[in-house]
């Protein structure tokens, strides 16, 4: 892969870069703060569509350029097969195009990740790098030479198919397994100490099969006794519930029917209000009606005695409203009839009369609602001595009462009776258990060691499967490549030989990769790197700090990067360093760009 141009505006401290690559190895130079690590930081996001220095997509904008509104980075690239393509991204929204993603694209755009990754992370990469085909039944036979079960080793073969970690996990569970099925047949926790040789207690004596049918007789005995007595605790609570709702009603009866001699006297008093009501309704009924019913017929008789008196009708005339009569003897003795028939019949007169017939209507609610009053009266009356009547019957037949302490002695008798059920409970559990354990004796002593044994040949499964364990003796022969190649590297550099050891350690010279100096590290991780891009297939590396190197150092890492791009190692290497001035010659094959003040001029760089 290799750059072909490229173009860089308002991006952190780089206002503006752009530039035509034409040589497979560019060195960016400048004073401190010129955009030099800029520009390899965009070069990485254009690429990998990730910026290095956020990790929030909302603080992508901080990248922008200060004062400026919009940034934009763009590649134009050819790839390993020879085709042309372009990424690039724009600030402040972070969109662009990149190349499709690998696991080797980090590596090679920052030299310092390798060295970083713990020794699982580095195994797992440099396993993936070395492209190890691993056969299932060639790990399954190294396992067996190491001691493993054949049968177990058999189990983990499908789960090669998905890699070691897969495989590994399966016989930590299967280990697990095996212990906890060593407790459930030992009844202790596991301990590879104690299930070496593990045998259980045996039993003092054989336990006969009449104690055991005597203790199970016991415990069924007592299994009766108690649903009996807890049958009987029921029946207590229920008659005591009853009783207790009996008596309820029984005060409320007793309530009731104490209100039958009031409730009768009230209805009296209505039912004489009624009658004194009732008739003065007649009354003015009948005033409103000229008279009571019969009333024609009552005067008609006594006109006809009236006449008898006088001897005939000759000499009068009888009006309806007015009597005129030739003697006034004989009107006198007409009122007089008159008045007494009024006052024996309660006939008002004419005045009091239509006064009286005025009150019908009153009169008339007065009667309705004293009728409802008498009708509720008598109801209530009539409940009350039902209730007394009820009240009766039920003080007739209420039943006995129970013991006070009856439904205590019930619970006292069933908690003695379940202490006496469990204990004969546990006592035949324990004969049967010592009769099953003298029985199984040697069975289970069989098989407790076979779950030992089995235990033993996970572990030793999944330790082998570990990443120390076959993964590094098959890693460790895939090293060859690399570190050969990490040999040859170092020898055109003149550097101290690194290599990855069988413990995926990185030494250079011989020691660790933390003893390093400085300078040391930047050697060592440019030459990782540089190997990793090779046989990833990546072909393109981009390093940065060159100026943590003295001159003659850096002139050797110059003569390296060379080689590598002309001896079809790399495809092109882009290195980045502080410098006091643009370099007075370059030399064929590289091409230097020179940052002043966050910006380069194209071509004062094609020309230097």
């Amino acid at each position: 892969m290799r750059i072909t141009n490229l173009e860089v505006t308002n991006f952190q401290g780089l206002r503006h870069a752009a530039l035509v690559v034409s040589e497979p190895l560019l060195l960016v130079a400048g004073h401190n703060g010129a955009g030099k690590s800029s520009l390899l930081d965009a070069i990485s996001m254009a690429i990998t569509g990730q910026p290095r220095r956020v990790s929030l997509k909302k603080d992508i904008g901080q990248l922008l350029t200060e004062g400026e509104k919009r940034g934009i980075v763009h590649l134009d690239m050819i790839g390993t097969d020879g085709t042309e393509t372009a990424c690039g991204v724009q600030l402040p929204s972070g969109k662009g195009t990149g190349l499709a993603p690998s696991t080797y694209q980090p590596y090679v755009l920052d030299a310092t990740l390798f060295s970083a990754l713990d020794g699982k992370e580095r195994r797992k990469m440099l396993f993936d790098l070395s492209s190890v085909k691993v056969k299932p039944d060639e790990v399954t036979e190294k396992l067996i030479k190491r001691g493993a079960d054949p049968a177990l080793a058999e189990k983990v073969k499908p789960m090669l198919r998905a890699g070691f970690p897969a495989a590994a996990d399966q016989a930590k569970e299967g280990a697990s397994e095996a212990r906890g099925a060593w407790k459930a047949i030992t009844g202790e926790a596991y301990g590879s100490l104690k299930a070496e040789g593990w045998a259980p207690d045996l039993p003092p004596t054989e336990v006969s099969q009449a104690d055991l049918d005597a203790a199970a007789k016991a415990q069924q005995q007592l299994d009766e006794d108690l649903a009996d007595a807890s049958e009987t605790l029921g029946t207590h609570k229920a008659a005591a519930q009853q009783a207790s709702q009996l008596n309820a009603r029984i005060a409320e009866l007793k309530e009731l029917a104490g209100l039958v001699e009031r409730r009768q006297q009230k209805l009296d008093r209505d039912t004489g209000d009624l009658t004194h009501w009732t008739s003065q309704l007649e009354q003015a009924t009948a005033a409103a009606s000229g008279g009571k019913k019969g009333l024609i017929h009552d005067m008609a008789r006594t006109l006809a005695e009236f006449e008898e008196i006088v001897g005939g009708s000759d000499g009068y005339v009888i009006d309806t409203n007015v009597c005129r009569w030739p003697s006034t003897k004989a009107a006198d003795m007409l009122v007089n009839v008159m008045e007494s028939y009024r006052a024996e019949h309660g006939v008002p007169d004419a005045v009091a009369g239509a006064e009286e017939a005025k009150r019908v209507p009153e009169y008339q609610g007065y009667v309705d609602n004293i009728t409802r009053t008498v009708a509720n009266s008598q109801r209530d009356l009539d409940q009350a001595k039902q209730a007394a009547a009820t009240l009766a019957e039920l003080e007739q037949n209420k039943p006995t009462a129970l013991p006070a302490n009856a439904i205590e002695s019930a619970e006292e008798l069933i908690t003695k009776l379940r202490q006496d059920r469990d204990a004969a409970r546990a006592k035949f559990e324990a004969l049967n258990e010592a009769t099953k354990a003298y029985a199984e004796y040697d069975q289970v002593i069989a098989k407790a060691a076979e779950h030992h044994a089995a235990v033993k040949s996970w572990t030793l499964i999944a330790e082998a499967l570990a990443p120390d364990g076959i993964p590094a003796e098959i890693l460790a022969s895939a090293l060859g490549p690399f570190n050969e190649l990490l040999a040859d590297l170092s020898s055109i550099a003149g550097w101290a030989e690194v290599t990855i050891t069988d413990a995926i350690d990185i030494t250079a010279g011989g020691r660790q990769y933390g003893l390093l100096s400085e300078s040391e590290k930047w050697r060592a991780d440019t030459l990782l790197t540089l190997a990793i891009a090779h046989l990833s297939g990546e072909r393109f590396v981009m390093i940065d700090r060159l100026d943590v190197l003295d001159l003659p150092s850096r002139s050797q890492a110059i003569k390296l990067m060379m080689n590598v791009t002309q001896t079809d190692i790399i495809d092109q290497v882009i290195i980045a360093g502080t410098l006091k001035a643009p370099m007075a010659k370059v030399p064929d094959g590289m091409q230097a760009m020179w940052l002043e003040g966050g910006s380069s001029d194209q071509q004062q760089a094609a020309a230097a």
